[in-house]
């Protein structure tokens, strides 16, 4: 992973290319995700966080002042600082040979900690759609899809969950695969796959931001993987 930083960021900046670091962890008790944009050998940042609890984005401006971030909110400040692995030969730490941020937020009262753990690094277009190599649909729609899913596997409402599958949908478990090809069969098998461990990491994945490989999103650590149909593949713990 870190010569894969290392050669993104080794980019030279072109016009309108931006480094898109992904994190998650949590602020306080709370679980958080958060996007920031920077160009390359840039001191200032932009972009957002958000609750897991909510999904709703909350814009971020800011400063890197060597391995220091501080992160401007509505209502708050981030004051952060890179984390490394040991691994990084007492260089500087930045978002090249870091594995993620730890700080406080501050509201004017007792701060609370944070700690972020990087999970993707894209360089993309300062106006490029997150989901653009999954679906021709808008980002909201997809997400949207996404969210609907989860809500509807947690409820049990087998119907509903069907709706945001992309048929055939491949299951894996315990080593092996196999390929549930409709609605009516998933029913069957509801019990199976949707297993108590399997709902859990579910019920904690947030559906938002979601890493992106080979045209598909991933929900969580790999529970679920979505295309442009819907859900593709479920992995059961």
């Amino acid at each position: 992973m870190w010569k894969a930083f290392t050669a993104l960021f080794a980019i030279n900046a072109a016009v309108g290319l931006v480094n898109r670091t992904s994190l998650q962890g949590d602020l306080g008790q709370s679980q958080i995700g958060m996007t920031l944009l920077v160009k390359d050998g840039d001191t200032t940042v932009s972009g957002h966080y958000f609750y897991a609890k909510y999904l709703k984005d909350i814009p971020l401006t800011g400063t890197i002042q060597a391995s220091d971030l501080t992160l401007y909110a509505e209502g708050g400040t981030f004051k952060l600082h890179f984390v490394g692995n040991g691994n990084h030969a007492n260089q500087p730490l930045n978002f090249q040979n870091s594995v993620g941020l730890a700080g406080e937020w501050s509201t004017g009262g007792r701060p609370l900690f944070v700690k972020l753990q990087i999970t993707n690094v894209v360089q993309t277009s300062e106006d490029a759609r997150w989901y653009e190599q999954v679906t021709a649909e808008s980002d909201a729609a997809f997400e949207a899809r996404v969210q609907d899913f989860k809500r509807a596997v947690l409820a049990g409402e087998r119907v509903q969950a069907a709706r945001f599958i992309g048929f055939p949908l491949r299951v894996n478990q315990a080593g092996k695969s196999r390929m549930v090809r409709s609605g009516q069969e998933l029913s069957k098998l509801w019990e199976q796959i949707f297993t108590p461990a399997y709902l859990a990491q579910l019920k904690a994945a947030a559906p938002h931001d979601l890493f992106v490989r080979n045209g598909q999103a991933m929900l969580g650590d790999g529970i679920a993987w979505f295309g442009a149909k819907g859900a593709q593949t479920v992995n059961v713990p």
